[in-house]
């Protein structure tokens, strides 16, 4: 059995409509972090994990061919802690089912939390300057304006 690997731009697509944070619903962590004191450079440590998997595991799905299991639809942005816990003994103790409902759920949270136009915390700051290859996170703050305003 061989782990999917998903192509550059569905692993970066991913990230990015995760928010750069753990679809895990006990985890939800930040998934970037600063290099030393340099804001411009930032450390990602998130992964793209196959909710069914490949060939001879528990979440592998006969009825999915090859390109669909390399989809976007087939992953889930994960921690690497949460990534590593989801894929030992082949993901036996985290079904199919399961890290779907983490990804639906984790899409409607980011909605609801990181669509926010007000004062935002420096971490998001974060997220948002690599989600648009900022160079100086400082610039990618939003101003601060209310709808109806």
């Amino acid at each position: 059995m061989t782990a999917i690997d998903f192509s550059k731009s569905v692993k970066t697509a991913l990230a990015h409509r995760a928010g750069y944070v753990c679809a895990n619903p006990d985890c939800r962590c930040l998934t970037l972090n600063l290099v030393g004191d340099d804001a411009s450079k930032v450390h990602y440590r998130g992964r793209a994990v196959a909710i069914c998997g490949p060939e001879g595991g528990p979440r592998h799905d006969a009825g999915m061919n090859g390109n669909q299991r390399k989809a976007i639809d087939n992953a889930i942005f994960l921690c690497v802690k949460c990534a590593d816990t989801t894929s030992r003994n082949k993901g036996v103790h985290y079904p199919a089912e399961l890290l779907r409902g983490w990804k639906e759920q984790h899409k409607r949270w980011v909605r609801a939390n990181l669509n926010l136009r007000q004062e935002e915390p420096v971490q998001l700051r974060l997220v948002r300057a690599a989600a648009l290859h900022i160079d100086n996170a400082a610039t990618a703050s939003v101003s601060v304006r209310q709808r109806g305003r």
